[in-house]
Formats: C-alpha cells, sequence, structure tokens
C-alpha cells in the first residue's frame, strides 16, 4: 500500500470521527434543550398553579370578609380581577340552622393571569348570634333577691309554656314583701298599674316567681353566650365597644357594649331603640339609671368570680329595660330598685340583627381541589 494511500485512509477514518463527534454533540445539544424545555415548562406550570392557588385563597378570603360584613352570602356567583391578572369566582351555599345560626360553605375558583391553571379551595363558616340562649324571663338573677331591695316586673306572658307567665327566675329562694317586689302582665305596666294590680306581690307568690329553681343555669356566661365564665375575656374580645363608662350611650348605641367598672345613666336617657337593641355588659361595676332612662336590649351584669364588690342595679322613676336584666349576683342589697318589662321581639332581635352576630370558621372544613 503506498503512503498516498495510507494517509487517504487516515483523513477518511479522521473525518468519520469528527462527523460521528459532531453527531453526538449535535444529539446531545438537543436532548439537553429538549429537558431544560421540559423542565421550564414544569416550572411555568408549577408557578402557574401557584398563581391560581392563590387567586382561588384570595377568592375564599373576599368571600368571608363579605361574609362578616353582610352575615349572608346569596348563591349568585361573584367574579374578581386580582392586580396580576388572575381571577376567582367566588359561589356560597347557605344551611338554617337551629338558634338563628347558619353554615354557609363558600367555594373560590382561581385561575392563573395566562388563564392555563385553575384551582378550588372551599371552607365551610359559622353565622351565630352572640346570644346563644334567649332569657326566658325579664329578670334572671343568681342568688337571689334581697328583702331589702325592689323590683317591678312586666312579665313573659309565656316562659314556663303557653299562657304560664315568666317573671323572675332564680336558683335561690326569693321572699316578696310588701309593695317592695311585684310582678304584673304587659298591658297593667303600660296602664301604670303594675303596683295596684300585681300578679305576684307579698299576699300572694304566683308561678311566675320561679325560685330555688333546680334548673337554673350554674354559669350564666355559658348560658347566654355559650362562653366559659373563666374565658369571660373571649366574650369581650366579641364587643363592638370598650367602655370606661356609661357616659356616651344614647339611642344611637348599637351593638355589644361591654362597660368596665361603674355604669351610671343620665336622666331622660334612651339606649338602644326596639328595632336596633343593644346588648350591654357591665363588668364588676354598680349600675345607676337616673330618672326616664330606657334601655331596649339585654343588661348583664357580670362580677368576675375574684371580686370582693357588692354590686346593685339602681332605677329611678320612671327608668326601665325593655328586654332583660340577668345578674350573677343578688340584686337588692342596697335597697336599689330593678325595673323590667319583657318585650319577646325585642329578645328576639337580639338574635336577628346582623350586628350582635359574629362569623367563625369551622376547624377541619378547608378543603382544595
Amino acid at each position: 500500500m503506498s503512503t498516498s494511500q495510507t494517509l487517504n485512509q487516515k483523513g477518511a477514518a479522521i473525518l468519520l470521527t469528527v462527523v460521528l463527534l459532531l453527531i453526538m454533540v449535535t444529539l446531545v445539544t438537543l436532548y439537553t434543550g429538549k429537558i431544560q424545555s421540559f423542565e421550564h415548562q414544569i416550572m411555568i406550570n408549577t408557578q402557574n398553579q401557584k398563581w391560581a392557588q392563590l387567586s382561588a385563597k384570595a377568592g375564599l378570603n373576599q368571600g368571608l370578609g363579605m361574609l362578616k360584613v353582610n352575615k349572608f352570602l346569596s348563591g349568585v356567583k361573584v367574579l374578581g380581577n386580582l392586580e396580576d391578572n388572575s381571577t376567582f369566582i367566588i359561589s356560597a351555599i347557605s344551611e338554617d340552622l337551629p338558634g338563628s345560626r347558619k353554615l354557609v360553605t363558600i367555594k373560590a375558583s382561581g385561575k392563573s393571569a395566562d388563564g392555563l391553571a385553575k384551582a378550588t379551595v372551599s371552607e365551610q363558616l359559622l353565622v351565630y348570634p352572640i346570644l346563644f340562649n334567649q332569657p326566658p324571663a325579664p329578670l334572671m338573677v343568681k342568688y337571689g333577691f334581697s328583702s331589702a331591695g325592689e323590683f317591678e316586673v312586666a312579665s313573659n306572658p309565656d316562659g314556663r309554656g303557653i299562657a304560664a307567665p315568666l317573671s323572675l327566675w332564680s336558683d335561690a329562694v326569693v321572699t316578696l314583701f310588701g309593695t317592695h317586689h311585684h310582678s304584673c302582665i304587659l298591658s297593667e305596666f303600660h296602664a301604670g298599674n303594675c303596683s295596684t294590680n300585681t300578679y305576684s306581690d307579698y299576699s300572694i307568690k304566683q308561678s311566675d316567681i320561679a325560685d330555688a329553681s333546680a334548673s337554673f343555669p350554674e354559669e350564666l356566661v355559658s348560658y347566654l353566650f355559650n362562653i366559659p365564665p373563666t374565658e369571660w375575656i373571649q366574650l369581650q374580645q366579641q364587643s363592638d365597644f370598650l367602655l370606661a363608662d356609661c357616659d356616651t350611650l344614647d339611642i344611637g348605641s348599637w351593638g355589644m357594649i361591654w362597660v368596665d367598672g361603674d355604669c351610671e345613666v343620665s336622666a331622660s336617657t334612651q339606649i338602644g331603640s326596639q328595632s336596633e337593641p343593644v346588648i350591654l355588659v357591665i363588668f364588676d361595676g354598680n349600675v345607676v339609671f337616673q330618672s326616664n332612662v330606657t334601655l331596649y336590649g339585654l343588661l348583664f351584669s357580670f362580677r368576675p368570680t375574684d371580686s370582693i364588690k357588692v354590686l346593685d342595679i339602681n332605677m329611678q322613676a320612671q327608668s326601665a329595660v325593655f328586654g332583660a336584666v340577668v345578674t350573677n349576683y343578688q340584686l337588692g342589697t342596697k335597697g336599689a330598685l330593678t325595673r323590667v318589662v319583657y318585650q319577646a321581639d325585642v329578645i328576639q332581635r337580639l338574635q336577628e340583627i346582623k350586628r350582635l352576630q359574629r362569623v367563625a370558621r369551622v376547624p377541619g372544613s378547608w378543603h382544595d381541589f
């Protein structure tokens, strides 16, 4: 074999090797590019999916905010757009429960800005009234009523059943003395005859005075608000207003009002209204209504277990609570007068009006799809 033939063969081998290497490099490059493109697509899809999930969560939060304001969400779908051009759709289903409560299921679907990814989340929320149990009696007193004090009560005509009136409910024996303690039917109160045309008084104690009652609630905070008495701070946190006194209370007052300490209301003041009654909680303080004070709603005078104060409620001439008065201590110890007129529509409104309802998430109800 000549030298030229040998060189030609070597050149051909080198060329073939180079071509094979180029083919391998090209294949590796194409494969790497395909892998990187695939990884990039995965990253985009993951990002879009997270984008859609965040949009759905934003929609769920908006639905929660709307529910807290309105206490109601209709079945009509609500569309929303976020600043990043992602979108969401909210829908809700409401189920009525006993005790003026509602179980609302909110479903929110979110889409990424490019519309390629979609996510759906849902959660259940409970809409409930602050007032868990309606007081069946206009006057509920733990430890009874002192003979030194006075009460004038217009009874709940159906407090103990249909046509079975209930005026005062207590776990202790209540002894009626003279004209200091008396109850009457609502018409007699409005006619100004409650002290003369009585239902119960010193001469006869009728069944509308349910004293020494074995069914009287052990803890009134739990009974009224479904909160353990040791956790009363939870009740305070649900209040719309936290006050140091009652100086600012008037006809425009609304919601749940927590007063820390003594409460004295000036003469000729109306607190709340028949259509917008209030829940007034007096924490560890005395209550004094000067003349012609009217409160629509529930007055709950609450003395904590560690208090050493001697508390009472004193209502001057023509002052009254139209609704109910509840205390977790004995009334009348200072010779004061408590006047209460039961109004079923006012008590009912305490559970129905939006301002006295709250919204809570149902634990374990959150789901994504």
